[in-house]
């Protein structure tokens, strides 16, 4: 409902409304909306005022126009900044998503030869592994894989995974997170992660791979994530700062 005596102009009352169906999943990525005069009825204001709103929410990115086919709801990814390490929840989290976070499996579990190598394991055979799909705008993003050692995993084991930031909760149990290593690629989506990401089997997906270290050098975890790449991507900003003898 838009309020004629608000201080806040028609139009920008009107861009809120449409948002908060984006974000809330009523209007979701592809969903056309209602001509102008349509619009213009149910909200009841001017043309006017539903062409200004709709033009500003297109430059904003959250909604395109397709000549002679109507006005639609954008895909907009979500963007994560290469230069900040967080986990993936707590990422989502500090861009204000709403992230809904099912936890598939929590389990002591035969380590991999790869993740014995990556969180130096030497004579230790069992890992905690968690696997956890996330949401956002009622819609799958990312399936997210993280093991720790066998004893860190009995902590970990007594945190919430569907509400609890697992970084933090580390932190707070005196591992303090210092950085990471991290590589991006690509693979083609298994048959199992398609179905739980509602994408198509065997097409391309991103993967994301994090060795993470506390601040005696040690890594503590290893974690995989697979995103959806039409609804993720990393963004980093670049510095020229060439060598004195190319310059």
């Amino acid at each position: 409902m838009l309020y004629q005596g608000s201080a806040k102009p028609l139009y920008h009352q009107l861009k809120e409304v449409i948002v908060q169906k984006i974000e809330n999943g009523e209007y979701p990525f592809g969903h056309r909306l209602l001509g102008e005069r349509q619009l213009a009825e149910i909200y009841n204001v001017s043309r006017i005022t539903i062409r200004q709103a709709i033009s500003e929410l297109v430059t904003e990115g959250f909604l395109i126009r397709q000549h002679g086919k109507g006005t639609f709801v954008a895909n907009r990814k979500i963007v994560h900044n290469l230069g900040r390490l967080t986990g993936v929840v707590e990422d989502l989290a500090l861009q204000n998503y709403k992230v809904d976070t099912t936890v598939l499996s929590q389990k002591f579990e035969k380590a991999s030869p790869d993740i014995q190598k990556h969180i130096c394991l030497e004579n230790e055979t069992i890992v905690f592994g968690i696997t956890r799909l996330l949401r956002t705008n009622n819609s799958p993003l990312a399936i997210n894989y993280s093991y720790v050692s066998e004893n860190i995993g009995y902590l970990v084991n007594t945190f919430n995974l569907e509400h609890d930031i697992l970084f933090e909760m580390l932190e707070r149990n005196g591992y303090k997170i210092s950085h990471a290593e991290q590589y991006i690629g690509a693979d083609k989506v298994s048959a199992a992660e398609a179905k739980l990401l509602d994408y198509k089997a065997g097409a391309p997906i991103l993967v994301v791979k994090q060795i993470i270290y506390v601040e005696s050098g040690q890594p503590i975890m290893f974690a995989k994530n697979v995103f959806r790449p039409d609804k993720y991507e990393y963004q980093i900003d670049l510095k020229r700062n060439l060598p004195s003898s190319l310059s």
